[in-house]
């Protein structure tokens, strides 16, 4: 019911001037009404701050709706005058069930507007991403239900047919633990990622990385997944002849390390004549150093004829010191070709830790060799073992170029190394196989550099007995 039928009903004399301004008078947006030729009759005084006349907020056809069903209208339109977008609702005034006058109240909606259009500006972008974009990205909601995705994602999820490869993967094969990932993602609240073998509808197996993580609203709830399968096989191709490649050269290095553990060991015996008290001292060195490398290849090649990259660990009580000095005198020859002095600082009570004696030897002879190797001629390498709280730390200083922040964060991983820092040749997997050893002992390896050239690796490992964080196993 329209408010002057209302006025009417209750037999009031109303003045339509006197309400309409005393209506007027607090409302902050544009208030107008027109007679029903439609010209101005009265408008109140925000209506002038957004219109000059009033062919400016005229809605032809929505006006002519009004006057011919007699019936409310709503339409939108534009203040030139302040840039803004109003939202109009346009009442019908009877009297005598004919339109006497038109009653326009407005509301500023600029700023939905504006969300709006920002929202479907997004739309398209993300369309025209998912559109364009050679990956298989798709969002399921809570019942395991495709949403949408990239191009061909609809293909693999239905199907298991992977566009980019061109391959039939059995789809028994992709769903077999489907309900089991997405169970664990929404009760999580977590991403997870692993890599998954799927045979093809030949039987020929490929391998997939795939990472699951879940979509939140506002309050933090779980309302779908979003899942991205990358196919791997040429990374699996390739790290398998890795793999082959290394196995090989460590089964080629054994003998010639036995003959020489052999050659050294009759050398002491005094097989070939009497020796002076410095040539035992360095043919011990010498044996010390062959028998550690044939520990190391022992243990290499047991990692590729059981589990390929899996080398278990054998936890004793390891003294850090005892390995450190063991290294050096390994090392110390190497080490005065340039000149450059090795000094021990121990600051602890408790130098051991608990772990493979023959692993964590291998980071201390990575972290020196490679302390030695860009270490500035005429200078000194010094090393410290103290303690944290249940942990015993060793940190390895030496003068050598400054390493920037960026290369610092990159500087464990595979097949980067510290020479990359310094254009020069490298494999880059030592530090990479230290990070991996002492993270399987619940540890850390850290790396400090600062532009006096100066620089500082090390690692902390628990000394406490049994960490429930120590893994059983590395994989490499």
């Amino acid at each position: 019911m329209e408010i002057f039928e209302i006025a009417e009903m209750l037999g009031a004399n109303i003045n339509y001037e006197s309400l309409l301004q005393t209506f007027f008078k607090d409302y902050p947006d544009a208030i107008w009404i027109k007679d029903k030729n439609l010209k101005l009759l009265s408008a109140n005084s925000a209506f002038y701050e957004h219109f000059n006349k009033s062919a400016d907020c005229c809605n032809s056809s929505g006006e002519m709706q009004i006057l011919q069903e007699k019936r409310t209208v709503t339409f939108s339109i534009h203040s030139k005058k302040k840039n803004q977008v109003l939202a109009v609702t346009a009442m019908p005034v009877l009297n005598n069930n004919s339109v006497e006058c038109i009653l326009y109240i407005s509301k500023d909606i600029t700023e939905q507007e504006e969300l709006k259009e920002r929202f479907f500006v997004n739309k398209y972008q993300l369309n025209a991403l998912l559109e364009n974009i050679p990956k298989i990205i798709y969002m399921q909601d809570l019942n395991g239900q495709y949403i949408t995705g990239t191009k061909h994602s609809k293909a693999f999820f239905n199907d298991g047919f992977d566009y980019f490869h061109k391959i039939q993967l059995d789809f028994q094969s992709i769903n077999a633990t489907r309900m089991c990932e997405d169970k664990s993602v929404i009760e999580n609240n977590k991403l997870i990622t692993y890599d998954k073998e799927i045979v093809d509808t030949r039987g020929i197996p490929h391998w997939y990385t795939i990472y699951k993580a879940p979509i939140n609203d506002y309050h933090n709830n779980v309302i779908g997944i979003v899942v991205m399968a990358k196919n791997i096989d040429d990374e699996k191709h390739l790290q398998a002849q890795r793999e082959t490649f290394v196995a090989s050269l460590g089964h080629d290095l054994k003998n010639p390390t036995l003959a020489q553990i052999r050659a050294v060991e009759l050398l002491l015996k005094g097989e070939f004549g009497s020796l002076t008290k410095e040539q035992e001292e360095i043919l011990g060195m010498l044996l010390d150093s062959c028998k550690y490398m044939n520990a190391m290849l022992s243990s290499l090649l047991a990692t590729y004829r059981n589990e390929r990259g899996v080398v278990k660990l054998n936890y004793e009580e390891v003294s850090l010191t005892d390995l450190a000095e063991d290294c050096i005198s390994e090392m110390i020859y190497i080490a005065k070709d340039k000149n450059v002095n090795i000094s021990i600082e121990k600051r602890c009570d408790i130098p051991f830790v608990y772990g493979d004696k023959v692993q964590i030897k291998r980071v201390i002879m990575n972290l020196l060799s490679n302390g030695i190797k860009y270490a500035f001629k005429d200078t000194e390498i010094k090393i410290k073992i103290y303690n944290e709280i249940n942990l015993t730390c060793f940190s390895l200083e030496n003068r050598s170029p400054y390493i920037p922040a960026e290369k610092r964060e990159a500087i464990f991983a595979q097949y980067v190394s510290f020479a990359e820092a310094h254009k020069e040749l490298g494999i880059g997997l030592g530090l990479y196989t230290s990070k991996k050893i002492v993270n399987a002992h619940a540890g850390t390896i850290f790396v400090e550099s600062f532009e006096d050239e100066r620089t500082v690796f090390g690692f902390k490992i628990p000394n406490v007995k049994d960490s429930i964080c120590a893994a059983k196993t590395v994989s490499f």
